[in-house]
């Protein structure tokens, strides 16, 4: 009696199971069909190639505004030099400036990166000024981290990584 009991059990746990399974099965090709569906639609736009040699065009235009540097120390430099400039041009106070040793950018050969490290006191009111020539910086200047503390100069705190290309050896 309790094989039998156990027997049914064993079934309908296994029927559920598989109904699960199915929904599941049922779930993906419905999406399946939806993907299908949108792409036989894209299939028929003729401006594909067209849309190709411009995407071409805005990312090789993208590169060449990216800061060109000719070495790893030239690299750090001009981080310096751009961390420098954001102090001096906002009227930062007590600034320290630390910059990490360049390393290259996984997977694009062409391109290095740098740490760089603000920490200053900021006037009040100076923060509009910051987050200005940050956001000017961008996409090639990425703020990893940005504190500003209470009180009266406030304390800033800044880290952010740059991105620069290798110029090619003339």
């Amino acid at each position: 009696m309790i094989a039998l009991v156990a027997l049914v059990i064993g079934v309908l746990q296994l029927v559920a199971m598989l109904d699960q399974e199915r929904q599941a099965l049922a779930t993906r090709y419905d999406s399946d069909l939806e993907l299908q569906a949108r792409l036989e639609g894209m299939r028929g736009q003729k401006d594909w190639g067209q849309r190709a040699t411009q995407a071409q065009a805005a990312l090789a235009e993208m590169r060449e505004r990216m800061p060109a540097v000719g070495s790893a120390g030239l690299a750090e430099a001009e981080m310096q030099s751009w961390l420098t400039a954001l102090a001096t041009g906002n009227a930062l106070t007590e600034p320290r400036i630390r910059v990490e040793k360049t390393i290259e950018v996984p997977g694009y050969p062409d391109m290095w990166q740098v740490l760089g490290r603000l920490d200053a006191k900021i006037p009040q009111y100076g923060n509009a000024g910051v987050l200005r020539v940050l956001s000017q910086g961008l996409p090639w200047i990425q703020a990893e981290r940005l504190e500003i503390a209470d009180g009266t100069p406030a304390r800033l705190s800044l880290v952010v990584r740059g991105y620069y290309r290798r110029e090619a050896a003339k």
